[in-house]
C-alpha cells in the first residue's frame, strides 16, 4: 500500500490544519483532494453534516497546494483577480449560503478554461443549492462531490477529544473508550454530549473521567428521549 501524502498524515492529537485523520468517513474525500489536478473542469465540492470536518479538510488542502481562500460574497472582479494571483487555486467555504453568483460563475469558468482548482464547501451538494442563474445551476449540478459521512469509531474518538480540547478539557482514555462504544455515531451526538458535559464539570476537575462522561451521556440521552435533543 502506498504511503499517505503528508497532507493526510494520521495525527490523533494534532488539530493544526495540515494534519488530518483519515478514516472511513473522509477517506474518499481525502483521495479526491489529493488528486486535485485531475478534477473534471478544475473544480470540486465538499459536502457533509455539521461538524464533519469539511472546513478542516478544505483548509488542509489549501495549505498544501497554496490555494487562496475567498468569501462566497466576493465580487466577480475580485474573484477573478484572486484566481490569477493564486495561480488558479481557490477555496470558497460556506458556498451554499449567501453568495455572489456572477463571481462563482466567473471562477468556475476560469477553472475550466485555465485548468485551475476551485474547491467549494457546503453542507449540501451543489445540485441542491438555491441558485437563480440557470447556467450556474447547471454547472454546479455537474460538479463532482466529495461527501463526508458520519464518523466511524476511530474518527469519533478524535472528534470527542478535539471538542474537549477546544473547551480546555482533557478527556481520559477510559472516558473516550466508554463514549465511542455508546454514543450514536454522529457528529451531532458528539456535540450534544459535550453540551451536557459542560453542566457536569466541577471547576478545575481534570481530566474528565469515565464516571463524569457517563453522567453527561445519561443527561444527553434523557434529553433526546424527552424531545429536547
Amino acid at each position: 500500500m502506498s504511503e499517505q501524502p503528508r497532507l493526510f498524515e494520521f495525527q490523533m492529537g494534532d488539530r493544526s490544519p495540515d494534519k488530518l485523520v483519515v478514516a472511513e468517513a473522509n477517506r474518499d474525500a481525502a483521495k479526491l483532494l489529493t488528486d486535485w489536478r485531475a478534477w473534471p473542469h478544475g473544480a470540486l465540492a465538499i459536502s457533509g453534516p455539521p461538524g464533519s470536518g469539511k472546513t478542516h479538510l478544505a483548509l488542509a488542502w489549501a495549505l498544501e497546494v497554496g490555494a487562496r481562500q475567498i468569501s462566497a460574497a466576493t465580487s466577480a472582479e475580485d474573484g477573478a483577480a484572486a484566481f490569477r494571483e493564486a495561480e488558479g487555486r481557490l477555496l470558497i467555504d460556506d458556498a451554499d449560503g449567501k453568495r455572489d453568483e456572477p463571481m462563482l460563475w466567473r471562477v468556475l469558468d476560469l477553472a475550466r478554461a485555465e485548468r485551475g482548482a476551485v474547491l467549494l464547501v457546503g453542507a449540501a451538494p451543489p445540485s441542491t443549492w438555491a441558485v437563480e442563474t440557470p447556467d450556474l445551476r447547471s454547472r454546479l449540478a455537474s460538479l463532482p462531490v466529495a461527501k463526508l459521512g458520519e464518523p466511524d469509531e476511530a474518527l469519533m474518538d478524535v472528534v470527542l477529544r478535539r471538542i474537549c480540547r477546544e473547551k480546555f478539557i482533557q478527556l481520559s482514555d477510559d472516558a473516550a473508550k466508554y463514549l465511542v462504544r455508546r454514543l450514536p455515531r454522529t457528529f451531532a451526538a458528539a456535540q450534544a454530549w459535550a453540551a451536557a458535559l459542560d453542566e457536569e464539570l466541577v471547576r478545575g476537575a481534570k481530566p474528565v473521567t469515565a464516571v463524569i462522561a457517563k453522567r453527561a451521556l445519561e443527561k444527553m440521552q434523557a434529553r433526546w428521549v424527552g424531545g429536547d435533543g
